[in-house]
């Protein structure tokens, strides 16, 4: 809604939906909404590919981590685990505590402890498999309506 930064870099994109039916309702609406940033997010990483890493877990933060449902549909969708912690939602201070102790000369084993994981989330292949094909779509779409952002 404030645009697209990864991948595409236009300040003019905005979110719509396309395929709106009357059989929509609201829980199919907040559905597509959750869907459709899960699909920019893996839009964006598939930019970064190589900068990905070795790392298997990613974890969860801020208040989308809150949802189950999101957060599982996000281990589908990248195909791989994530974790939720219980400081997920004040990651941001956090991390940002954690950068003051070891400027203050903290132990970076200690500042980098991975502490109080609540919940994980594991790829369901029948959703995978349905994100990947609705991924397949969503990266189409952009050219298809990029001239309509104005």
């Amino acid at each position: 809604l404030a645009g697209e930064r990864t991948p595409h870099n236009n300040v003019r994109a905005s979110g719509s939906f396309i395929g709106l039916r009357h059989e929509h309702d609201r829980a199919a609406l907040a559905y597509a909404v959750m869907e459709g940033v899960t699909l920019g997010l893996m839009d964006g990483a598939s930019s970064l590919q190589s900068g990905q890493g070795t790392q298997t877990d990613w974890a969860l933060v801020g208040g989308g981590a809150q949802s189950d449902v999101w957060a599982q549909m996000l281990a589908s969708g990248f195909v791989r685990p994530m974790v939720r912690y219980s400081s997920a939602h004040a990651a941001g201070a956090l991390g940002a505590a954690r950068l003051a102790w070891l400027a203050d000369g903290g132990n970076e084993a200690d500042v980098c402890a991975v502490r109080g994981a609540a919940h994980r989330f594991e790829p369901v292949a029948a959703e995978s498999a349905h994100l990947q094909e609705r991924f397949s779509r969503f990266v189409g779409l952009y050219p298809a309506v990029v001239d309509q952002f104005v």
